[in-house]
């Protein structure tokens, strides 16, 4: 089976491609990176969505992990250390796998890429761009994604972090068919996992990503077999949350969790 793998590159994302590329690096033949912050947005307008969705602390915490992470990943590579999640591009180049950077996973140039690769399965992991049709069909086997959330609870952006604010004692990862929607096709498989009073957002998300790395092995494994799961989601269960608001992160606190520190993010 020939695997095509759409991605937007953060650590959790890296953590979960990794995991792949480990079982199934002889399969997978093209990964396609989203390379928009905001799809449809420049650099500076992204910023200026995210900062007025989210406020100044949340941009503030994000963008500490976003550059933190490499600059230890930069470090350990000085250190002649490999880095615990290689950076996407290092990656590519050990496994040989080529990259195609696009900020439209669904353009034409991306479709003919993913078209020339011929894949069999396409994997979304931690895609930020919904994937239509016109991709969904390239794939005979069909495109499954990594949500790291117990489907259909927690719906959309940010998943751990909302699991946080809310008080929920547990979540998970959920592995599942695309359709036309976010996070609402079919499931294949799923799991929990119970949240440590001491969890942060990151330490959260890096044990949803690590969970989810797992579940998404799995999956490939099952489809491999022609008879995969198909668990329709039961809407009447359905939640869904969108970009962390100000008013979230400060529930955020008043819970006493916190989003990260340096040592979360130390990663070499």
């Amino acid at each position: 089976m020939r695997i095509v793998i759409i991605t937007y590159e953060s650590y959790q994302s890296n953590l979960i491609i990794h995991r792949v590329l480990k079982q199934y690096h002889k399969q997978v033949v093209g990964i396609i990176r989203s390379e928009a912050i905001i799809p449809g947005k420049n650099l500076l307008q992204s910023m200026f969505f995210i900062f007025k969705k989210a406020g100044l602390r949340f941009v503030a915490h994000k963008g500490m992990e976003i550059v933190i992470s490499r600059i230890f990943g930069i470090v350990a590579r000085f250190l002649g250390k490999t880095p615990v999640v290689p950076s996407l591009q290092q990656m590519g180049e050990s496994f040989d796998i080529p990259i195609f950077g696009s900020n439209n996973v669904n353009h034409s140039s991306s479709i003919a890429t993913i078209r020339e690769w011929n894949p069999d399965l396409i994997a979304s992991i931690h895609c930020n761009q919904l994937i239509r049709n016109t991709v969904i069909r390239l794939a005979p086997a069909g495109v499954i994604n990594i949500h790291p959330a117990l489907l259909p609870k927690n719906r959309g952006a940010f998943p751990y972090f909302w699991s946080l604010v809310n008080g929920d004692e547990e979540t998970g990862s959920t592995v599942h068919w695309i359709d036309s929607k976010f996070d609402t096709g079919d499931i294949i498989l799923q799991d929990r996992l119970q949240i440590d009073e001491k969890d942060t957002v990151i330490t959260f998300a890096n044990r949803c990503a690590r969970l989810g790395a797992e579940l998404i092995v799995k999956a490939i494994e099952l489809i491999q077999t022609d008879h995969p799961p198909r668990i329709p989601q039961d809407e009447e269960q359905a939640t869904y949350f969108s970009w962390p608001t100000p008013e979230a992160g400060r529930e955020l606190m008043r819970r006493g969790r916190k989003y990260g520190s340096l040592l979360d993010l130390w990663k070499v």
